[in-house]
């Protein structure tokens, strides 16, 4: 892949963050509250001021930054850059995408509400053939979705209409499905229901998490956002309309929790859907337990479901239909904050 390679953005810094991303097993979806910052200017080549004016919406998670990455690599013309404060609970900061733009010298946007008038009035004077937006934490509303020439692009990772909402991946695993996808439509007023421009599937593996699907989705997709930008540089607005009758919609996911009644493959699939972003926890003395990956080692006889050991650092449980073995932590994510109630992130 391009963006493994230093060569493709030219300059030591976003080589070294391009790298950092993609050795990475496991991509994240949540902001990620990344401390590293350039060390010298910017020694890459100017970006380019023609073909379609982008704006470029986000948060630092692995996956929108690895589309803004990418967007640079390939010399687009991101005329500017707007960042979400909704992700910070206090104190908000110049998060990674806004270190990314002023590094090569593009325009940041650090934005609370961009449903307000004045971030409308702000945008207009970018005069954006179109916005891209990959894992931004705020819904847009109609007014604002009008002000980009073209409109606003949302790269949403499902085959859409199916698994419509803020985390699809998450339930992709829950659901069992043999096919995952990385979907490009236009944004409209109803979450993920937007005409479609560009699709890409991938076969779920049996051992997939939330996070090593997340990195297939975005190497499907960055080719998929190439393509779509060609064509709507040469005219080309085709787009279908999905059938959301034959979608379907999940929340947000909160607080996920293992049950030990479930068979073993249900617990297994919780257990990777929550990797590495919210691991399902487990009360063991009154304490939670956040478990990262489960063993079958043998099937269940009289075993009650729940834990069955917890010595010498090995946790065993009986599940409804198998003993295991548990991997654990004492916390949950190491990210940045959770979103505050009521946020979703597309």
């Amino acid at each position: 892949m391009a963006l493994s390679r230093e060569a493709a953005l030219d300059d030591p810094w976003l080589g070294a963050l391009s790298r950092a991303v993609w050795a990475k097993p496991e991509l994240s979806m949540l902001p990620l509250d990344y401390r590293v910052v350039p060390r010298q200017a910017y020694r890459g080549p100017r970006l380019s001021t023609d073909g379609l004016r982008v704006v470029f919406c986000g948060i630092p998670s692995d996956y929108g930054t690895g589309f803004l990455l990418h967007l640079l690599a390939r010399r687009a013309n991101v005329c500017a850059v707007v960042c979400s404060t909704r992700w910070q609970r206090t104190h908000p900061t110049a998060d990674l995408l806004a270190r990314i733009a002023g590094h090569v010298g593009r325009p940041v946007e650090v934005v609370q509400n961009v449903n307000a008038e004045a971030f409308r009035n702000c945008l207009n004077e970018y005069a954006p053939d179109v916005v891209v937006m990959a894992s931004f934490d705020q819904i847009i509303a109609a007014p604002t979705l009008s002000v980009p020439r073209l409109g606003w692009i949302n790269v949403h990772p499902s085959c859409l209409p199916r698994h419509r909402g803020p985390e699809p991946i998450y339930w992709t695993i829950m659901g069992g499905d043999a096919e995952a996808g990385i979907t490009l439509h236009w944004a409209v007023p109803r979450i993920d229901a937007g005409p479609i421009l560009a699709q890409r599937t991938v076969a779920v593996r049996p051992d997939d998490t939330s996070g090593s699907l997340a990195r297939r989705l975005v190497e499907a997709g960055l080719p998929a956002l190439d393509e779509t930008l060609e064509r709507l540089q040469a005219g080309d607005l085709s787009a279908r309309e999905p059938d959301l009758a034959q979608g379907s919609y999940e929340p947000p996911v909160t607080r996920p929790e293992v049950d030990w009644n479930q068979p073993y493959e249900a617990i297994d699939r919780l257990v990777r859907a929550g990797s590495p972003d919210q691991p399902p926890a487990t009360l063991v003395d009154g304490e939670r337990r956040y478990v990262l990956a489960v063993r079958r080692l043998k099937a269940r006889r009289k075993e009650r479901p729940g834990l069955i050991s917890d010595r010498d650092g090995r946790m065993l449980a009986a599940t409804g239909d198998a003993v295991i073995e548990i991997a654990w932590r004492p916390f949950g994510h190491t990210h940045a904050v959770r979103p505050l109630r009521g946020q979703q992130f597309p």
